[in-house]
């Protein structure tokens, strides 16, 4: 690998994570997987995907890994020098950057819908408020019909949105992608303990919120695609009684995985990820100013919400979302 790693990487389109260059730092200057997540409080399957992931995007191999740790390659080699000077200058600009973070500041109102706001929130105000104290944020969580009104009516500055597809959008930066499961124990109960095809649905009854939803939405549009329409015994509006209902025995829900780190442990109500089609939906940060670039405290937070919910995926504590690859 003569040239320099990067200019290998931005040639091939590939994008190249700072925390995924400071990762593979550590785990050549300790020799090993397993002391380098224990310096960086992460697990160490995790830290040996996120070197994959490096490796992928690359198009090389980095690492060679043994019984005594691991040793680099020669591109390996080359991307040690070539990383430990970027993250030397990216730590310098972060510094100089630091001293006029105090001028970023005043209120930004963020709309999460439920599903969201369970994880994000709590880790947004932190980040917030350790990188930007002058920021004061105002958060509205609700079911994501009542987000998209707040959104439309000019009374949030940024909205975590669900979308159908990955279609790029003006005044929206994609954030994940989850699939679908249908939430409690049918009768006839499906063939498959992990799996259920949307046809063997037809008939059984569900609680989903009403029509301003973007979930209701994806269930009636798949049903349709089928001639079907969904058995729906009740339009619920609440994250938490939507499972306590399939909780109960009486009616099932359809629900992301990612809804239960907040709840309970999902395996006890009979999860299922719905399949032929599978579900799935697109979550993405929106801003309220469509043409023009929002202010700078809104900018801030919104770069937040990226690194937070990067982080969150990363270290595995947003289980069942995928990051989008932009």
């Amino acid at each position: 690998m003569g040239e320099s790693a990067f200019r290998q990487a931005r040639e091939e389109g590939a994008p190249v994570d700072i925390a995924h260059l400071r990762d593979f730092i550590a785990v050549l200057d300790s020799g090993s997987l397993t002391r380098a997540a224990a310096e960086l409080h992460v697990s160490q399957p995790a830290l040996s995907q996120r070197m994959a992931q490096l490796e992928h995007q690359l198009g090389v191999r980095l690492l060679e890994r043994g019984p005594r740790g691991v040793r680099p390659t020669s591109a390996g080699r080359a991307l040690y020098r070539d990383a430990q000077q970027l993250v030397r200058r990216f730590d310098r600009l972060a510094d100089d950057i630091t001293h006029d973070r105090g001028r970023v500041h005043g209120p930004v109102a963020i709309g999460l819908p439920t599903t969201v706001a369970a994880h994000l929130a709590p880790a947004l105000f932190s980040w917030t408020n350790t990188h930007y104290p002058g920021v004061h944020l105002r958060l509205f969580e609700s079911m994501s019909g009542y987000i998209h009104e707040l959104l439309l009516g000019g009374r949030l500055d940024l909205a975590a949105v669900y979308r159908e597809d990955d279609a790029p959008r003006p005044a929206e930066v994609p954030l994940y992608s989850e699939d679908l499961y249908l939430i409690g124990r049918p009768e006839p109960a499906p063939s498959s303990e992990h799996e259920v095809g949307l046809l063997e649905l037809r008939e059984v009854p569900l609680v989903i919120p009403g029509g301003r939803s973007n979930l209701r939405t994806l269930v009636d549009r798949a049903f349709a695609g089928h001639g079907l329409v969904p058995t729906v015994v009740a339009d619920v509006e609440s994250l938490g009684t939507m499972i306590r209902i399939a909780e109960s025995g009486e009616a099932c829900t359809i629900l992301p995985l990612s809804v239960f780190a907040a709840h309970r442990d999902p395996r006890g109500l009979g999860t299922r990820r719905i399949v032929d089609p599978v579900l799935t939906r697109h979550v993405a940060i929106r801003t309220a100013t469509e043409f023009y670039e929002p202010r700078d405290a809104v900018v801030a937070v919104r770069q937040g919400i990226v690194e937070v919910t990067t982080r969150l995926a990363t270290e595995d504590r947003w289980k069942g979302i995928r990051l989008a690859e932009s």
